[in-house]
């Protein structure tokens, strides 16, 4: 079997920021198990494989997405980079209509949009489900390697929202705070006895670029990430824990620009977007620009 793979950039408009994304354009044929061996030996947050739908219906694609410890249900920016690599590989018209993708937590579609003389791409969410506060915030500092009130004083609960994903979700209190944090891997099997997962993504309003909105880190160890440098579904359920707590102007329309992976010299640039009823986000939408980064391709014996 020899298989092609375009590697791939997202939420950067420059190679080897973002988040890296290995796409498999023809995973038909692709078993299971050796879907999750390509994304143990590829090393990437995740590894997508583009697979025919389960369902007829709108033009769609199906996707599955492994990360190296298993595969999960939803990918932000697998979704995101493989509708870029169908438009590299000549396999959609380019056209402005949403694509719609199937994956195993439902249909996502993205649409393109031409900014900055680059075409971006805007995932729609699903809508938000808060799914409770996680009380034990020393719990959540020590597996940060912090002190309890570099996140007490911020006022601010730790929340679980899923926009497709469940995301745990930290707020800190400065920069400073967020280059400090040394992730313990104990600490966060704790919280995964609690919760299920010990994934963390945290958080400040403190930024290094003017643009932005909000600075981010994302810990995914139980996934075998231990770091994400771009987080597309974390995003989406940010946008909507802003404004539950009214941490930015909620106009009927919000966007956010979120700066991600500057710790580990990838820096990302992630946009959301929701509009507002009834002080709740709705119709959430997650974009960034695509890179392509190399292509290549695998004889598996």
């Amino acid at each position: 079997m020899e298989l092609e793979f375009l590697l791939i950039d997202v939420f950067t408009d420059q190679p080897f920021g973002g988040s890296r994304l290995y796409l498999f354009p023809d995973g038909a044929d692709v078993a299971e198990q050796l879907m999750q061996k390509l994304a143990m030996e590829m090393g990437a947050g995740e590894t997508a494989f583009i697979v025919p739908p389960k369902s007829a219906g709108l033009p769609a694609a199906g996707l599955r997405v492994f990360t190296p410890s298993g595969e999960i249900p939803f990918g932000g920016h697998s979704v995101l980079g493989a509708t870029f690599a169908l438009d590299e590989l000549g396999r959609t018209d380019g056209a402005v209509v949403p694509f719609t993708w199937e994956l195993e937590a439902g249909r996502f579609t993205v649409e393109r949009r031409l900014e900055r003389d680059r075409t971006v791409y805007y995932l729609t969410q699903e809508p938000p489900v808060f799914m409770g506060q996680y009380f034990h915030r020393g719990k959540v500092a020590r597996t940060l390697g912090l002190s309890e009130e570099e996140i007490a004083i911020t006022g601010l609960p730790c929340e679980i929202i899923s926009t497709g994903l469940p995301i745990h979700i930290v707020p800190l209190t400065s920069l400073e705070a967020m280059a400090a944090i040394n992730l313990r891997r104990r600490e966060a099997d704790a919280i995964a006895r609690d919760l299920g997962f010990g994934d963390l993504f945290v958080f400040t309003c403190d930024v290094e670029n003017p643009e932005s909105t909000v600075h981010c880190r994302m810990f995914a160890p139980h996934f075998g990430i231990p770091e994400d440098a771009a987080s597309g579904a974390a995003t989406g359920a940010l946008v909507a824990y802003l404004i539950k707590h009214r941490l930015i102007k909620c106009d009927e329309n919000v966007r956010i620009v979120s700066e991600q992976g500057l710790e580990m010299g990838r820096p990302s640039r992630i946009v959301a977007e929701a509009t507002v009823r009834g002080g709740q986000a709705t119709n959430i939408k997650v974009g960034g620009a695509c890179v392509l980064v190399g292509r290549g391709r695998l004889n598996i014996a």
